[in-house]
């Protein structure tokens, strides 16, 4: 737990967790057998929000084994499940709860189909490699070189692009960042294919959540005062998806 930096306040649930060892059992199973029945009955689950953090950091330390073999190194490891700490103080700050939300998108590092190289993760598709951001440090280009770099080393021949469906690649951005921005450079390394409005995730990643009000928005930051600006005349900024074709196809 401490390799993915989990707080200490998580690290207690995890170990004083009041749970009989054919119960873990029981859950592993139907987790790995049916995923969405698993996560429809953690739901009817009282205090699920804690049960989850406990069933899947523990799936986590299991699945340590399972990476070796791959010989995936330790670093992709705990990188890969630091996102458990992601969503665990999100979870507290959104919710008020210790414990894990969005479940559905963290079962997937646990089927080992998602794994994070550097600043960017990559989720395996039917021959195509789909690219998130997570959360945290800035959008380096250099970082982001070096993630690309470990993808294309990583993952084999038979996926033959990366994709990546995010506000980030929205060509509106153009109007709230300069061309030199991270994000900016970012978005130039796609070939954009379609652009999606209405599309309200910009908003929930500039601004920290989606209000009725746009005047309330906060101006703290640079980019907060420009976009505010943007969609108080009401436009939006819409979702963005490209693609990049493996270099070494």
């Amino acid at each position: 737990m401490e390799g993915i930096k989990l707080p200490a306040d998580a690290q207690r649930i995890v170990e004083t967790y009041d749970m009989q060892r054919a119960e873990y059992i029981s859950w592993k199973e139907l987790f790995y057998r049916d995923t969405e029945r698993f996560l429809g009955k953690s739901r009817e689950e009282e205090g699920t929000d804690q049960l989850l953090l406990y069933l899947y950091v523990s799936f986590a330390a299991e699945r340590y084994e399972q990476f070796k073999k791959r010989g995936i190194t330790d670093k992709v490891y705990f990188d890969t499940f630091y996102d458990f700490t992601i969503w665990y103080r999100c979870c507290l700050k959104r919710r008020g709860v210790r414990g894990l939300m969005e479940e559905g998108w963290l079962s997937l590092p646990l089927q080992m189909r998602i794994f994070r190289l550097g600043r960017l993760q990559f989720e395996t598709g039917d021959g195509v490699l789909h690219v998130h951001i997570p959360e945290g440090e800035p959008l380096a280009e250099k970082a982001c070189d070096d993630s690309f770099s470990q993808a294309d080393k990583f993952f084999d021949a038979s996926y033959t692009m990366y994709d990546c469906d995010s506000w980030l690649l929205s060509p509106n951005l153009s109007c709230v960042l300069d061309e030199e921005s991270n994000i900016m450079k970012f978005q130039k390394r796609f070939r954009i294919r379609k652009v999606t409005y209405p599309y309200r995730q910009a908003e929930e990643r500039i601004f920290g959540e989606v209000l009725a009000d746009k005047e309330k928005y906060p101006e703290e930051t640079s980019l907060q005062k420009r976009a505010k600006k943007y969609v108080l005349a009401g436009k939006d900024l819409g979702i963005g998806y490209g693609v990049i074709y493996r270099q070494h196809q």
